[in-house]
């Protein structure tokens, strides 16, 4: 904790005399606590470098902590086989990773991302060894689950870092500041307090941005410095930047721009929408088709539900357990990538779905209040056995939120449940999060209910669960008890659809947690899946697989 100092310096490109000279002038000077190199340590890659020689051999001296990763070449072989046994090249040159996340001796939390990015996976999709320059769309996802960091590290720059910025990018650089994409979304997916790139060939740096809030955030809105280095070649100290960094104080800044990014799309599906998930599912229709052509509106038949295990295209492979009265199973097109939550062995998205077919209910006239009850009771049952479960894999780190669209004419009810950080539910974010966009929609108040009893309004309403783990003094009791399981702390929230709206989103509570995990491109799932059926398949099999294994000791109804 406390203040550090940091020094961040450009691609040293083989040259380690020069560098490293400069570099252990200034460390006697000003004790840094640590030195990070954006870009390419060694160059080319070559082995003819008598100056490789001597830093292998040890002629020549790091005194300061050195971390680095890949840059736009590779490395040369003399260092791989170091580093395969070894994360250190020589002493206080250390090694990331081509992608990496860890946490200094003064709490400052890094993550970089070395490499460029693959520009065509599908006929580069041989997988990449760990030395390799280059990184997938993946890899760049896959460390959005470091959820925060104070230093952000890339070899290339993010999409669209210089828009907004009246700073001009220097000539000798124009051609490398298009950026990617997927940097820019990991950027806003970090929130870094400070994001280094390179450019050997000139230096530059924008003014600093505000992050957007955070879901249903009141808090003052997060600053991030940008700054590409030069290389040790260019012109004096324009490849060094050191600074002093407080983890407990965020930078501040008297002049700011709006973000810079625009969040990119996921790319087109060339698959039509699936008829078992059409009916109710505009993503964006709200109101009246001025405008346009009105659609040929489809036979509806409500014995035709592909949630009901007795209709022929019933997914079978989606199921993860099944009791009395209902079922866990996956999602088609589940909202949080395969590794937003890396402590799961699926993506954290999951469905309690009861037997009963709601339509039925139409045709049969209205149930019983014991059979609603027993199944009400069999679901929560699910629910809080879900919940345990995303606790427990994950440490306390996260929660659940289950949501309920329940309106007259859909033919199967269904919860649906997705892990969430537990810190964004107990700062009441998520609760906001919902409050804002119902309003935003027009829709009603929330109202506080028992979330262990059923509505007294059978149907049209929107109901959430908001589930947050016990922290480690009760949990410790709750063991000490003999309890296996953790209860956590439970609240649920509802509103009543009245019949004067004009329109209601079924998907309004995926566009909320699509917003709060930072995945507003996955609303839609249907713009999720693969544009192959069998391929889609296998995803959905592993993905059930997964929830089966974590769920496994959780499952009271497979036991």
């Amino acid at each position: 904790m406390g203040v550090a100092k940091v020094l961040v310096v450009g691609a040293i490109a083989g040259h380690f005399a020069k560098a490293f000279n400069k570099i252990n002038k200034l460390q006697a000077k000003q004790n840094f606590s640590i030195c990070l190199v954006v870009g390419d340590v060694f160059g080319n890659g070559s082995e003819e470098n008598a100056e490789l020689n001597d830093l292998l051999a040890g002629s020549i001296t790091i005194t300061l902590p050195t971390y680095f990763s890949v840059g736009s070449h590779a490395l040369p072989e003399k260092v791989t086989e170091k580093l395969e046994s070894s994360d250190e090249v020589c002493p206080n040159l250390i090694w990331i990773g081509r992608k990496g996340t860890f946490t200094t001796s003064d709490s400052i939390r890094i993550v970089a991302l070395g490499g460029r990015l693959v520009q065509n996976e599908a006929s580069d999709a041989q997988a990449t060894g760990k030395f390799d320059p280059v990184f997938l769309q993946s890899t760049a996802r896959g460390l959005h689950g470091a959820h925060s960091a104070h230093i952000l590290l890339t070899n290339q720059w993010p999409a669209n870092i210089t828009r907004l910025s009246n700073i001009d990018v220097p000539g000798a650089i124009q051609a490398d500041s298009e950026g990617v994409q997927c940097i820019a979304n990991l950027n806003l997916a970090l929130k870094p307090w400070y994001h280094f790139s390179s450019s050997p060939a000139a230096s530059w740096e924008r003014e600093p941005f505000k992050q957007p809030d955070e879901y249903g955030s009141m808090g003052d809105k997060r600053i991030t410095r940008f700054k590409s280095a030069a290389g040790v070649n260019a012109p004096n100290k324009e490849w060094m930047t050191a600074f002093s960094l407080d983890t407990e104080h965020p930078p501040a800044a008297a002049h700011s721009t709006e973000v810079p990014f625009l969040k990119g799309a996921s790319p087109p599906r060339k698959r039509s929408a699936p008829q078992d998930y059409e009916d109710g599912f505009s993503a964006h229709d709200h109101g009246s088709r001025r405008g346009r052509q009105p659609k040929r509106k489809r036979h509806y038949d409500p014995s035709d539900c592909f949630m009901c295990v007795t209709q022929p295209g019933f997914r079978s492979h989606l199921v993860a357990s099944i009791g009395d009265e209902s079922m866990v199973t996956v999602l088609r097109g589940p909202l949080p990538l395969t590794d937003t939550f890396p402590e799961l062995s699926y993506s954290g998205h999951a469905m309690i779905i009861p037997h009963y077919h709601a339509a039925d209910e139409v045709a049969h006239g209205k149930r019983p209040q014991d059979e609603i009850d027993k199944e009400f009771a069999e679901m929560t049952k699910f629910r809080r056995a879900l919940s345990s479960m995303v606790g427990s894999k994950s440490n306390g780190r996260l929660g659940t939120v289950c949501m309920e669209v329940n309106r007259t004419g859909i033919r199967h009810f269904h919860w649906q449940i997705i892990a969430m950080e537990a810190a964004k539910i107990r700062k009441g974010l998520v609760e906001a999060a919902f409050k804002v966009l119902a309003e935003k929609h027009k829709y009603p108040p929330f109202e506080e209910c028992n979330p262990d009893q059923v509505l007294e309004q059978r149907n049209d309403f929107c109901r959430i669960w908001l589930w947050t783990p016990s922290n480690a003094a009760d949990r410790a009791e709750q063991e000490s008890n003999g309890q296996q399981t953790d209860e956590g702390t439970t609240r649920s929230l509802f509103f009543l659809v009245p019949p004067t709206l004009e329109r209601f989103y079924l998907w309004y509570p995926r566009e909320v947690c699509a917003g709060l995990l930072q995945l507003e491109d996955r609303t839609n799932w249907m713009s999720t899946l693969l544009p192959d059926e069998n391929e889609e398949q296998k995803v959905e099999e592993c993905e059930a697989e997964g929830l089966k294994q974590d769920f496994a000791d959780f499952d009271f109804a497979m036991q």
